[in-house]
């Protein structure tokens, strides 16, 4: 039940960025007056369980039944952290501020919303593959990041949430059922969960393999 040094410095820097993030978000309501943007915040919070309920998981290795609720948990949850990616469509000129300040917000939150997801999936995947091996590790992830991207696009066109699972699945599953029989919403479904699959693929696989260089592996030595 004791968390590594690693897992506290990890907490402690997505800790700094969400703070940077909401102190932009807080500086832009005062000079405005303004609260249109505090969806932003609402969404950082969402983007933080599944990070948490990642490390519920690593914290009780041996409680099966607390694995198994949490690990259901993180994966119905866990698309509303890239989801802050598609906040981006928000940023448009408003005139209250100059434009260039709501971009480098927006890109704040959706960086954080991702390294949240992605740092939970890390974790996931370290779990799965210490049981079944380093394949199912990275097949693991190739799934969730699939049915994630797919999730998202659920939350931003669909306008679903998490929780609609329990509070109004059947709802749910009927809206499901007429964008995946009618052609033109089937096609895109088809594109947007693709297309977001395939960025968030190349992207982790870059957030993963980045801690595994060092200056030297990365310096050029000539003959």
């Amino acid at each position: 039940m004791t968390l590594h040094k690693q897992h506290i410095l990890l907490f402690l820097a997505l800790m700094f960025a969400s703070t940077v993030s909401l102190l932009i978000l807080v500086v832009r309501a005062f000079y405005t007056g303004h609260l249109i943007f505090t969806f932003l915040a609402w969404n950082l919070i969402l983007a933080w369980l599944p990070f948490l309920f990642a490390v519920v998981v690593i914290m009780f290795p041996g409680k099966h039944y607390v694995t198994f609720c949490f690990s259901l948990l993180w994966l119905l949850f866990f698309p509303n952290a890239p989801y802050i990616v598609t906040d981006l469509l928000h940023l448009w000129p408003r005139g209250d501020v100059p434009l260039w300040y709501d971009m480098i917000m927006l890109f704040s939150f959706a960086l954080t919303g991702l390294c949240l997801g992605f740092a939970s999936l890390m974790l996931m995947q370290a779990q799965v593959t210490a049981h079944w091996g380093r394949p199912a590790g990275w097949l693991f992830v190739l799934a969730v990041l699939g049915l994630s991207s797919f999730g998202v696009y659920i939350g931003r066109f669909l306008r679903w949430n998490s929780w609609d699972v329990f509070s109004n699945p059947v709802s749910l599953l009927v809206d499901l059922h007429i964008n995946l029989t009618t052609p033109l919403l089937l096609a895109r479904t088809a594109v947007v969960t693709l297309g977001l699959t395939a960025v968030f693929t190349f992207t982790y696989i870059i957030f993963t393999v980045l801690p595994q260089l060092s200056p030297a592996t990365l310096s050029y030595s000539g003959d």
